[in-house]
C-alpha cells in the first residue's frame, strides 16, 4: 500500500513539473511561419525603451525597471526587446539592444501619461516602432520566469533559425514580445532598419571606440606612475 502511495506522488510530482515546463516553452512545437500580420508589429507602436550594450542575459535589469515602474497601471503590460546582433557571432561585449515596454499603439496610449513622464525620468526614451508588413513569426508559451528564457534561447531559437535557413529567407533584427503567458519572437522582412534607435552603432564604431578607452587607460596608467620612479632608475643606472 505504501509502495503504491509513494509511486502516485512520484506520477504526480513529474506531472506537475511536466505541465511547468510546458508552461515554460519546454516539450511544445514551435512552429514558424511568415506572416504579413505579425502579433504586435501590424501596427505601429509607441515605446519607451533603454539602449544596453553587453551580454543579452543581462537585459532582464531594464525589463525589472520598466516593471517597477509600471507595477501599478490598471491596463494588461507588454514588454519588448530589439535584438540587433547574434550572440552566436558577436562577442557579448557588443551586443546591442534596445529594452522596454510597450506605451501605446496606433498614436493612443495604453497606460496613463504620468507613467510616460516616470519612465522619462528614469532614464527610458521614446520609440515609434513601425508597422511592419511581412515578418518570420514565432510564438512561445511563457510565464515570465528564468525558466522561459532558457526555452526560448535553447530550443526556440534554434527552430526559428532552421527555418529561416531553409526558407532562404534574410533577416537581420529580432524583435521579442513578453505578455504573461507568451513570448512572440518576430524577424521583420522588410524596412527593418527602422528598428534602429539612435543609439546603435556598428561593429566597427564600437570596436574603434572600445580600442581607445584601452588606449587612454593604458596612457592614464603610465602618466600615474610615482615621479620617484623614473629617478630611481637612474640611479640604479649609475
Amino acid at each position: 500500500m505504501f509502495e503504491l502511495a509513494f509511486i502516485a506522488v512520484l506520477v504526480a510530482g513529474a506531472i506537475y513539473i511536466f505541465l511547468t515546463l510546458r508552461k515554460n516553452g519546454f516539450f511544445v512545437t514551435v512552429e514558424p511561419s511568415v506572416t504579413t500580420t505579425p502579433k504586435h508589429l501590424d501596427k505601429p507602436l509607441t515605446v519607451y525603451y533603454k539602449y544596453h550594450l553587453g551580454p543579452y542575459q543581462n537585459v532582464m535589469k531594464v525589463i525589472d525597471e520598466a516593471k517597477q515602474v509600471l507595477s501599478s497601471s490598471p491596463s494588461p503590460v507588454t514588454y519588448f526587446g530589439i535584438y540587433y546582433d547574434n550572440p552566436e557571432t558577436t562577442d557579448s561585449h557588443f551586443l546591442q539592444s534596445a529594452v522596454g515596454v510597450v506605451f501605446g499603439t496606433e498614436g493612443k496610449d495604453l497606460h496613463e501619461e504620468k507613467y510616460a513622464k516616470e519612465l522619462h525620468d528614469n532614464g527610458f526614451e521614446k520609440f515609434v516602432m513601425p508597422k511592419v508588413e511581412r515578418a518570420v513569426q514565432a510564438v512561445q508559451p511563457s510565464t515570465g520566469g528564468f525558466a522561459s528564457f532558457l526555452a526560448l534561447v535553447w530550443f526556440t531559437y534554434s527552430t526559428i533559425r532552421k527555418y529561416i535557413t531553409d526558407n532562404k529567407l534574410e533577416t537581420t533584427y529580432a524583435v521579442e514580445f513578453y505578455t504573461d503567458n507568451e513570448i512572440d519572437v518576430i524577424f521583420p522582412l522588410d524596412d527593418a532598419n527602422e528598428f534602429l534607435v539612435k543609439d546603435y552603432q556598428t561593429i566597427d564604431q564600437l570596436e574603434s571606440e572600445a580600442a581607445k578607452k584601452r588606449f587612454d587607460s593604458s596612457e592614464e596608467d603610465s602618466e600615474s606612475e610615482p615621479e620617484g620612479a623614473e629617478e630611481t632608475e637612474q640611479e640604479e643606472e649609475k
